[in-house]
């Protein structure tokens, strides 16, 4: 169960990650915008604290305050990790903050798919092919989420202002972690797959926007201050 949980969560963070990154990096452009050893670590720490993130969600998940205060706290780590003195005020920071966010949701997704799999089974029943396509559905959400608010974040540090990034975070996170816990609040009913397409297309809204408007935004700043910099180097 867990090999099938991992890859329906990775397959497609892998996929996530070539789309989105490709044009930023070797060899679409010779002056990458990010570091790829530094972007992988990052990602595998990402891997590391959403897992450690998605074993304490299964203690608080019954929980709406519990909810709550979970979707404030993923974007709280985000924070500790990237607000160290090497990612502060560097471009870079926000593709390391979609590699931590892409790893979390990655470990997340897959934590869920098995979690719920494998308690479905405890009690008895097996997960049919509806079921499987709600988890699969909920986890690729998850995984646009934590990218999206690792987008966010990483912006925000980026550009010396992490505060005003993190409570917008904070806000599109605590409004997709509600949904979640409404749908699985109503796992007896049709309402359940329909809070669960509205998760994904929040999340994959939100993903959209932070990798156009955002790292696009940041990559036309950078280009910029090149362009700049080189007419004040042949005058």
């Amino acid at each position: 169960m867990f090999y099938i949980a991992a890859a329906m969560a990775f397959i497609p963070t892998m996929i996530i990650m070539y789309v989105l990154l490709r044009k930023y990096t070797y060899p679409h452009t010779e002056h990458p915008y990010f570091n790829d050893p530094q972007f992988f670590i990052l990602f595998a720490v990402g891997l590391i604290a959403g897992t450690i993130l998605f074993l304490v969600y299964t203690y608080i998940m019954n929980s709406l305050v519990g909810v709550v205060l979970y979707a404030l706290i993923q974007c709280l780590v985000l924070v500790v990790v990237m607000n160290l003195k090497r990612f502060r005020g560097v471009s870079d920071s926000i593709f390391y903050g979609f590699g931590f966010g892409l790893g979390a949701g990655c470990a997340g997704g897959t934590g869920f798919i098995f979690y719920i799999a494998t308690a479905t089974d405890s009690l008895g029943d097996s997960v049919d092919l509806a079921g499987y396509a709600f988890l699969f559905v909920m986890a690729l959400a998850m995984i646009f989420q934590y990218s999206a608010v690792g987008i966010n974040v990483g912006e925000g540090i980026a550009r010396h202002n992490p505060m005003q990034f993190t409570v917008q975070a904070m806000i599109s996170n605590l409004v997709f972690w509600i949904i979640v816990t409404i749908a699985l609040f109503n796992s007896d009913s049709v309402f359940m797959y329909v809070m669960a397409v509205a998760a994904l297309a929040i999340s994959a809204f939100y993903l959209y926007f932070a990798y156009t408007r955002e790292i696009a935004g940041l990559v036309r700043d950078v280009d910029e201050q090149n362009r700049k910099g080189r007419k004040k180097k042949s005058a």
